[in-house]
């Protein structure tokens, strides 16, 4: 009985948030189960368009929140509080990092980490030449590019806004639209604000099955490859209902007992899959060189690979990555803005900008840095296995011919002990998706929230119908062949959703103006002062 009354209790739904989300989503999904060519088509078309004619608008405001971030760490406001003078964080450092990092990748770093190199390999930027070492250069500094501090920044900067508003503001409301107060002031409560939260809530499921469709298949071979069985429709739909299952069961035990949690297994399962193959996989010192030369090659050219468009050369290798990368960090910035700026209660404006920025950064390039030249190694190794190493593995050929998830998990089996590393490399990809769209579950639940207090946390109803929405979303896709129109829908969804985020930062500068006279500081001995802006140094 107790189970069944904490289900029904929570604060109450906003219906005319709720129900319209709800509604659209579901009506594009059944358009696009019995017409998936057709959309696909109409979406891919506009989607070129904004990639070809507009892809210069992505790369500026990308830039514009990367240095937004960097004043927020360096300027004035950087030690501003979020929350009132008593507030207290309420998860360790260890946990809040966790937290974060988990909710914001989920499974499609293990699957980009292990196999991008292999991409821009055989299409490399610049007018390398295909096959070549300048090639396999760009391979690994791409991946950190693209997952690096310019990324992070955009959620960065939508954290610190929206929680400026929750937790020194006090509204009792966790959504976007909120957050555009500054600017749009009481227009947020009428249908402009609605529109905005549809619209977010609309882009974020479409997102949320472009995860799905990279995690499954990846999924599915692990299983295959363990068990001997065949990858069928059937296993796929299997797996996702019982992600389905566990996200539910996650967001009902809520933020402490469930996400934290979870968050905390996950790192510590990364830690030992990547700490295994970089110590033990037979390539460590490759590994470190050629992280070290990424590193160095990435931030040579970072100003080079931050502008550029191709425009003379057509190549449209920035606008089928780089764009098309930070069309997808838009999409998700809103949902992990509201997640970070619900657990960041208490800390400081630069403490949350270099917590999304510094360790979701250095995590992604963890990731990248070990899968993918572990994988690049192998390949290396199959063809000169004199000079680098006899554990070879032709990862190509199998991406080539055989299919991408196969990549991936062929090149986790290669390694020693390979059986027992897939197996908790299998683990970690199913817990990784379980906390990232758990994440987004509860993030939804939020939006959709009438009020929601900083203590309090959505209805575990909400947050479990939304965790089985998702689920049933992503099988009737799957089903029929339908999950790229949702999820090119939620990329071109990403550039009106740009719009929506320049109000959200001009809005926060606004605030943080306004009420300059009254914001509390924190120094570096952890103790709050309260005093003028003017007076801070």
């Amino acid at each position: 009985m107790n189970i069944i009354r904490k289900f029904k209790e929570g604060p109450k739904v906003d219906k005319a948030v709720y129900i319209p989300s709800v509604l659209i989503t579901l009506f594009l999904a059944f358009y696009f189960v019995f017409n998936p060519e057709g959309s696909l088509e109409k979406l891919n078309g506009v989607f070129s368009y904004m990639t070809n004619e507009l892809g210069w608008a992505y790369i500026w405001f990308t830039l514009a929140a990367f240095g937004s971030a960097l004043y927020l760490i360096f300027g004035k406001y950087g030690n501003v509080k979020l929350g009132s003078e008593t507030d207290k964080p309420d998860f360790s450092k260890f946990s809040w990092i966790g937290m974060i990092f988990t909710a914001s990748t989920g499974s499609s770093l293990l699957y980009w980490g292990t196999i991008e190199w292999i991409y821009y390999y055989q299409a490399p930027p610049f007018g390398s030449e295909v096959g070549t070492w300048q090639a396999l250069e760009w391979a690994s500094a791409y991946g950190l590019f693209h997952w690096g501090a310019t990324a992070w920044a955009m959620y960065a900067v939508v954290s610190v806004a929206i929680a400026y508003v929750y937790h020194v503001k006090k509204q009792p409301i966790l959504r976007l639209s909120e957050a555009c107060r500054g600017v749009l002031g009481d227009k947020v409560d009428g249908p402009i604000g609605k529109m905005i939260d549809i619209f977010f809530v609309f882009g974020l499921i479409g997102g949320v099955t472009t995860s799905m469709g990279l995690g499954t298949p990846m999924l599915t071979a692990g299983i295959c490859k363990l068990t001997g069985m065949e990858h069928t429709q059937t296993l796929e739909l299997i797996i996702i209902t019982l992600w389905t299952l566990s996200i539910g069961v996650t967001v009902f035990l809520g933020l402490e007992k469930g996400i934290k949690r979870l968050s905390d297994l996950n790192v510590y399962l990364a830690f030992g899959v990547l700490g295994f193959l970089l110590l033990a996989g037979g390539h460590t010192v490759f590994i470190l060189n050629q992280t070290t030369s990424a590193i160095g090659l990435m931030s040579q050219e970072l100003i080079r690979m931050s502008f550029w468009t191709d425009a003379v050369g057509q190549s449209m290798h920035p606008q089928w990555w780089t764009i098309f990368y930070w069309a997808w960090w838009v999409v998700y910035a809103p949902a992990m803005g509201l997640y970070i700026a619900k657990i960041s209660k208490g800390r400081s404006v630069k403490e949350v900008v270099l917590g999304s920025v510094l360790w979701g950064s250095l995590g992604s390039w963890i990731f990248f840095s070990i899968l993918g030249n572990y994988s690049m190694g192998l390949q290396l190794a199959s063809q000169n296995p004199e000079t680098y190493g006899a554990r070879g593995l032709d990862v190509i050929a199998i991406f080539n011919n055989v299919g991408v998830e196969w990549a991936v998990v062929e090149t986790i089996a290669a390694a020693p002990l390979g059986t027992i590393l897939l197996a908790a490399f299998v683990i970690l990809a199913f817990i990784s998706m379980v906390t990232g769209q758990t994440t987004i579950a509860f993030t939804l639940a939020a939006v959709t929230t009438k009020e929601l207090k900083a203590e309090e946390e959505p209805a575990r109803w909400n947050s479990f119908g939304w965790a089985l929405i998702l689920g049933t979303i992503s099988i009737s896709l799957l089903l029929f062949d339908a999950l790229k129109p949702l999820q090119t829908t939620s990329i071109v969804a990403a550039f009106p959703l740009m719009g929506v985020l320049i109000i959200v930062a001009a809005s926060f500068f606004k605030f943080m103006k306004d009420d300059k006279e009254s914001l509390i500081y924190t120094n570096t001995e952890e103790e709050e002062v309260k005093i003028p802006l003017k007076k801070v140094k």
